[in-house]
């Protein structure tokens, strides 16, 4: 008797799936973003003394500490060499004040693992950025010290309560209708109020052309959401000035580069398709600037970003969508025309 042989099953569609991270792979790019990170913790240092590296150990032990936590009470192994927890916890310091009390990157630390992270399975799992859920939880609980700079240049106690004066920044100027008193090379260079590490604009491009050569952030995200942040600025000018001085002191004042940069770049909640990220960019640099427009705060980038990683997922299945259907309507027109 012939023995048979079933033949091999196809699958039922030719779509590709999505390309997830693996673990290596993602820890990779975390320490390609530390490294993106440290010259703008070497800059914060440098205006503000030791204490900006106190707020950023404190904000990524917090992050580390509740990792370990929930892997310990989930039994799951120990992942020392994660680095997912230690970006978390720089970008949240980037955006804080050099002047912050250490309680509040404490807090929002715990707030981004505990809440925004872990509950959806943790590194690689996440349907949030949890940096910025953590920064937006900081923000919404400690609104005057979140927002409020002390000026640049001026040395600042490692312990014990600040005493220098604080000030809001450029970005509260233009939500009064107001312009700001900085020149260009200042406004470059990041010397002028505002959070530690999100100031420094020559040097996040410097970063942000690393990231990109490394292939661990998509040019497609940052060139749609500075593109339309540029844009909407442009033609919606909310101060007495050119359309090109708008353009320029709304993206250089408090932390739209910062965003566009490190955190709607995230390779775990931004989306995998090619337009999707375009898109995606696109779509957190219009909610960023409706946020800073009319919102209650004069920075709206972490919210911006959670609602567009809200939206990640559809932006996909759209896309995908759309691909299949024009690849029917040509293969239809191909047979047509033979």
């Amino acid at each position: 008797m012939r023995e048979f042989t079933p033949a091999p099953k196809r699958p039922l569609t030719n779509r590709k799936p999505l390309i997830l991270l693996s673990r290596d792979s993602s820890n990779a790019m975390m320490g390609d973003m530390v490294i993106a990170m440290l010259p703008l913790l070497v800059m914060a240092c440098y205006f503000y003394g030791t204490r900006p590296l106190m707020v950023a150990l404190w904000a990524t032990a917090a992050c580390k500490l509740a990792d370990s936590l929930c892997c310990l009470v989930a039994r799951h192994k120990l992942m020392l060499g994660d680095l997912s927890p230690v970006v978390t916890g720089l970008v949240i310091a980037m955006l804080l004040p050099a002047s912050i009390p250490y309680y509040v990157p404490i807090a929002a630390g715990f707030f981004a693992v505990l809440v925004a992270k872990q509950p959806f399975g943790g590194t690689g799992n996440n349907l949030f950025n949890p940096a910025a859920a953590g920064f937006a939880f900081a923000a919404v609980c400690w609104p005057q010290l979140v927002f409020r700079y002390p000026q640049p240049l001026e040395r600042l106690e490692a312990f014990g309560p600040v005493t220098a004066r604080l000030m809001e920044g450029s970005a509260y100027t233009l939500k009064l209708g107001g312009i700001p008193s900085i020149d260009w090379q200042e406004l470059l260079l990041g010397n002028f109020a505002g959070p530690m590490g999100a100031t420094h604009i020559l040097v996040m491009a410097t970063c942000l052309i690393f990231l990109l050569a490394r292939k661990t952030a998509d040019w497609r995200i940052p060139l749609g959401f500075i593109l339309t942040a540029a844009v909407f600025s442009f033609f919606f000018a909310r101060i007495p000035t050119s359309p090109l001085n708008s353009v320029c002191f709304e993206l250089f004042s408090g932390s739209v580069i910062f965003t566009a940069i490190y955190m709607v770049t995230d390779p775990v909640t931004a989306p995998k398709t090619g337009w999707g990220r375009f898109f995606y960019g696109a779509l957190a640099g219009l909610f960023t600037m409706l946020i800073r427009y009319y919102g209650g705060f004069e920075q709206g980038g972490m919210f911006a970003v959670l609602v567009c990683n809200g939206l990640s997922f559809a932006l996909d299945r759209c896309f995908i969508s759309a691909k299949e259907s024009l690849r029917r309507v040509f293969g239809e027109l191909a047979k047509f025309q033979k």
